[in-house]
């Protein structure tokens, strides 16, 4: 008896069914339905969730209510974003992937960073204050800072919001110190198109260089190199100073509800890892992070270049979750 034909053979049939099936499901991949490429999307952390987003029209509709919100999961390293004073060429290191991309972004240029928190960055550029998300583009103009124009930038002045820029009761405030025995404060809320001046005076040299801000639960923190504390509540305008003290010597102290780091650049190597020259020098900004426990606040920090080297580059840092915010044009900060 004759074998059948390959053509009439159930293997070969089979086998061609399979073939054209691969084929079908290949096809048809651009094609899923929207509501599961949406669900991928929010799946994704920001650099996949960006390729994503220029696969086609419909994967980038798709993606446009994804955030990556998975880089903002406690205990995930934050990317470092690196910038001159007057080139817009910046380049970002993922702690994640240990991998550089260069990425240009104008709204740097001759800016300073005042605060960095869940993807957001406070940023003050030629006079004007905004927030500003690097990744999608999104930016927020904050009405006139007060003698902004007197200031090309902000050295010295520390920034912290209270919950992301859209948020109805987002409060932000930028602190300086004005002389040895006086700070100064500028708060704004969502429904105030004005800053409100606060000043808070104590004893020469007591409370010196600010590292770092943040806020919970309505009370802005600030820390100065010396480990003290400078706290102002917004809603009551009441000051208040501590001492940061080990937990062994004083059992009845009160506990900080954060967690904040100083050195963090430092301590992860980051400038042998970014392959950066011996003759880089960095200023970098505090920024707030989640953390298992408690929110991780890192503290601002000066790397010098070796001493030395001929020539110095003058950079300036900011740590950062890679989040994704997307917002309309028309959108303002005045609710």
């Amino acid at each position: 008896m004759n074998p059948p034909s390959p053509s009439k053979c159930p293997r070969h049939g089979m086998r061609k069914v399979m073939v054209d099936d691969a084929k079908e499901l290949e096809r048809r991949w651009s094609d899923l339905p929207p509501e599961l490429l949406s669900k991928i999307a929010n799946c994704l952390g920001c650099f996949d969730l960006l390729r994503f987003r220029f696969v086609c029209k419909d994967w980038h509709f798709a993606s446009l209510t994804a955030s990556a919100s998975v880089e903002s999961s406690p205990g995930r390293k934050p990317c470092f974003l690196l910038h001159g004073e007057s080139a817009e060429n910046c380049i970002l290191y993922s702690q994640v992937e240990k991998k550089k991309y260069m990425i240009n972004i104008p709204e740097l240029r001759e800016a300073t960073c005042l605060a960095s928190n869940q993807g957001w960055l406070l940023l003050f550029q030629q006079g004007v204050i905004f927030f500003f998300c690097p990744f999608s583009g999104s930016r927020i103009d904050l009405p006139a800072f007060p003698q902004a124009g007197a200031e090309k930038e902000f050295s010295g002045h520390v920034g912290a919001f209270s919950s992301p820029p859209t948020s109805p009761d987002c409060t932000v405030a930028v602190i300086c110190r004005k002389s040895e025995h006086r700070v100064e404060m500028n708060v704004l809320d969502r429904k105030s198109s004005e800053w409100t001046k606060h000043e808070y005076s104590h004893f020469r040299g007591y409370f010196r260089t600010i590292k770092c801000a943040t806020c919970h639960d309505g009370v802005f923190y600030f820390i100065d190199d010396t480990h003290k504390v400078l706290t102002f509540s917004a809603g009551t305008g009441i000051w208040k100073i501590y001492r940061i003290v080990d937990s062994s010597e004083e059992t009845e102290a009160d506990s900080l509800p954060f967690v904040h780091m100083d050195k963090y650049f430092s301590a992860s190597e980051l400038k042998k890892k970014m392959e950066l020259g011996d003759d880089v020098s960095i200023v970098t900004c505090a920024a707030s992070l989640p953390g298992s426990r408690h929110e991780i606040i890192i503290n601002n920090e000066n790397i010098d270049a070796m001493e030395g080297a001929e020539t110095q580059q003058q950079l300036k840092g900011i740590w950062i979750q890679p989040r994704f915010f997307q917002i309309p044009p028309e959108y303002t900060w005045s609710l």
